[in-house]
């Protein structure tokens, strides 16, 4: 490969220039106490060109939350007694404008009163998706997520 000068870049450039023009992938918090479905959800979203990461706890995900700065949540509401509420304020208390999926197999009533009260919150709520997760709904939710970001890059 030639720089603008004519002059031939060396493999050592070659790799350098080669990893600036790859696009960063999405960094995804999956938060689900339950193995398989963190799994799951994990897998979409590789698929769908994230760097995902899966928390069992709010423990785990607070943690991960201090370390990482993630560009999208997916949150279990049942990660025990409370824990899911928690972890809602937990990421309006450290000012996450990270856009959040919420999936859960709680009621349809309980799913959309904590979606009003996370937004009044100020948190950016996209979406709340029963479980079992229908993958495809999954899949497009993270797409459109994906292609919000890329198109906010794009115009800054």
């Amino acid at each position: 490969m030639l720089d603008r000068d004519g002059r031939l870049f060396s493999d050592q450039q070659n790799m350098a220039v080669a990893k600036a023009a790859r696009p960063i992938k999405p960094r995804l918090l999956v938060i689900d106490d339950e193995t398989l479905h963190r799994m799951i959800i994990c897998r979409v979203a590789a698929k769908a060109g994230y760097a995902p990461a899966g928390a069992a706890s709010f423990d785990e995900a607070a943690k991960l939350l201090r370390e990482t700065a993630f560009d999208c949540v997916t949150l279990d509401l049942s990660l025990g007694p409370d824990a899911g509420f928690e972890m809602l304020r937990h990421l309006c208390f450290i000012g996450s404008a990270a856009p959040i999926i919420v999936i859960s197999g709680c009621d349809p009533a309980t799913r959309s009163e904590t979606v009003k009260t996370a937004r009044s919150f100020n948190l950016n709520v996209w979406q709340a998706i029963p479980k079992p997760v229908d993958l495809a709904v999954l899949r497009y939710w993270l797409d459109r997520l994906k292609s919000d970001r890329e198109t906010a890059a794009a115009a800054a």
